[in-house]
């Protein structure tokens, strides 16, 4: 039984149900995938490659960097990097096949889409071949004439296993068969500015030693350190791109078909989080371009969240696709493929940590205008799961037994210090114009409080009240005729009791309205309580706030919650 969800792959023939004599003539215009029959401990698992870029996660020792060399040995190529290095992907530079634990016959087919609209599957094997040689034979469709790698360019880098500079004898290498073309320099400079924002990339020397380092550093007059200093996050990204130039050469001396694999193991190596999402963002845009297919393994959460944060629609398209290679529920080592699974699943399986009780420990603090504001939004919230995940206040300072902080405070703190929100959110009384928090540039920090006339809560309770009939269920419940009612809203010096007067600020100050309120706050809340039960505008705040939230712990790698 396939474990990896309900997609399957199209329906595929063989090279000769499709009347291919070779392999090497088929001429690729992406890989779908593979479909493992068996290889190690995994048995029937199916594995989906998106259009532009696949991402393995998961725990260690769930064989992701096995999973991307099974993708990528299978072909051949005549393409080259810009060192010299055939893009190419042996199969013992990825993984070794163990002459004691490696002896079953291992076999999986080989998913291909073709430049003829077919879909064609061919079967690759691998088994011990022991009595003479002592050492594993793969064979790609079988050993017949015609059989053996395709013809595809691919190309495997682990970030994590390159040697740093300083333990290699690379130097830069002035030979003019390394220089690159005006717009290939152009393309490196901008690469390295997009990644690594910096004025110190104006000119590049290539560096390198045979076998062992390609990279680029940066020189001339603009350069505030030579290729002896640079980092190894400048390093690694070197190495990227030398490869990405291979690719984009071949890309231009091709017609028609796909460019090929270009699989890099241990995306994150040291790279800031910041400058991954850069990268990945940077490739996302470059494997559309030029028809190049990424695939990367990462541990990063921060990532992962980036992905489903700002890429949903690549997701929905296949642009995109997840595959999480799950280690909670394999049974006897049979690690389940998940494509695209929940966030929540991934970061449960990432930090060993239950989603809700992660966005818990870390709750976002939520900023109303006084104590009045903040039992509405709770009593509007209701849901005690989300109100566990979030801690309101009334004030700035520590101290919270203060007059609340007002709705220009709040305003200033958006428009001007926006840091001192990180993993917080305002919310507005309902009577704050829309050209208060028009100049506030980041529309994530805020949301106000419901109410269809712009009335803060303190004004639409009395409104509420002078609106009832005499026998009303409210003056039962609180055991206070209206009458009484309206003689409290006077003595707190409403002068009219009409409610077009008590809606206008001109006629009623929100001082006055508050008056009433505070003259018995524990009272007050019950009557908020009551008209939250009827308050036009509840759902929707529901949703806009749940949605806050979740954005703010996506930005931190959290789950998201569901109302």
């Amino acid at each position: 039984m396939r474990l990896s969800g309900m997609k399957k792959f199209p329906s595929a023939s063989t090279k000769v149900e499709l009347g291919y004599s070779e392999n090497k003539e088929v001429v690729i215009a992406s890989i779908a995938g593979i479909a493992i029959k068996r290889f190690r401990t995994m048995q029937d698992q199916d594995v989906f490659l998106g259009k532009n870029i696949t991402i393995f996660s998961g725990r260690n020792g769930t064989m992701k960097t096995s999973l991307m060399g099974l993708i990528a040995h299978p072909f051949n190529s005549e393409a080259q990097d810009v060192f010299g290095k055939v893009l190419k992907t042996p199969l013992k530079e990825v993984f070794k096949l163990s002459p004691v634990f490696d002896r079953d016959r291992y076999e999986y087919d080989l998913i291909l889409c073709t430049d003829k609209g077919t879909t064609m599957k061919e079967t690759v094997a691998m088994y011990y071949v022991g009595d003479k040689t002592n050492r594993h034979r793969v064979v790609v469709s079988g050993a017949e004439k015609g059989d053996g790698n395709f013809a595809y360019n691919t190309s495997f880098l682990n970030l994590k296993r390159l040697y740093p500079l300083v333990d290699t004898k690379a130097v830069p290498d002035k030979a003019t068969s390394l220089d690159l073309s005006p717009e290939e320099a152009a393309d490196l400079k901008d690469y390295y500015e997009t990644v690594l924002p910096s004025t110190d990339y104006n000119q590049f020397t290539p560096v390198h030693e045979k076998n062992v380092k390609t990279t680029f550093a940066p020189v001339g007059e603009g350069a505030r350190y030579d290729w002896l200093s640079i980092s190894s996050g400048e390093d690694n990204l070197g190495a990227i791109f030398n490869r990405l130039l291979g690719f984009r050469r071949s890309f231009k001396g091709r017609n028609g078909g796909g460019n090929g694999i270009f699989c890099i193991d241990e995306f994150e190596s040291s790279l800031h989080p910041v400058a991954q999402l850069r990268l990945f963002d940077y490739l996302q845009r470059w494997s559309s371009k030029y028809n190049v297919q990424v695939i990367v393994s990462t541990h990063s959460l921060h990532l992962i969240s980036h992905i489903y944060l700002e890429h949903g629609e690549n997701l929905k398209k296949d642009r995109i696709v997840v595959n999480f290679v799950s280690k909670s529920t394999a049974v006897d080592g049979n690690y389940p493929i998940l494509r695209n699974p929940p966030y929540e699943l991934a970061y449960k399986e990432l930090t060993l940590q239950d989603p809700e009780e992660a966005v818990k420990a870390r709750k976002i603090r939520v900023f109303c205008e006084d104590d009045h504001a903040v039992h509405f939004a709770k009593k509007l919230i209701k849901s005690r799961k989300i109100l566990s995940c979030v801690e309101f206040h009334s004030s700035l300072n520590k101290q919270e037994n203060g007059p609340g902080t007002s709705y220009s405070a709040l305003r200033a703190l958006c428009v001007n210090y926006p840091l001192l929100l990180e993993r917080s959110l305002v919310l507005f009384d309902g009577d704050v114009p829309a050209t208060v928090t028009d100049n506030i540039k980041n529309k994530s920090l805020y949301l106000t409080l419901p109410d269809d006339q712009g009335l803060a809560i303190e004004r639409r309770v009395i409104v509420f009240i002078l609106g009832l009939e005499n026998d009303d269920n409210f003056f039962v419940k609180f055991k206070k005729e209206r009458e009484r009612f309206l003689g409290e809203f006077k003595g707190a010096g409403i002068r009219s009791l009409a409610v077009k007067d008590v809606m206008s600020e001109t006629k009623t100050p929100i001082a006055n309205c508050k008056s009433w309120a505070d003259k018995d706050k524990l009272k007050f809340k019950e009557y908020i309580t009551y008209y939250c039960g009827v308050a036009d505008g509840r759902d929707g705040f529901l949703i806009l706030f749940v949605n806050a939230i979740n954005k703010i712990n996506a930005m931190s790698g959290m789950p998201a919650l569901t109302n």
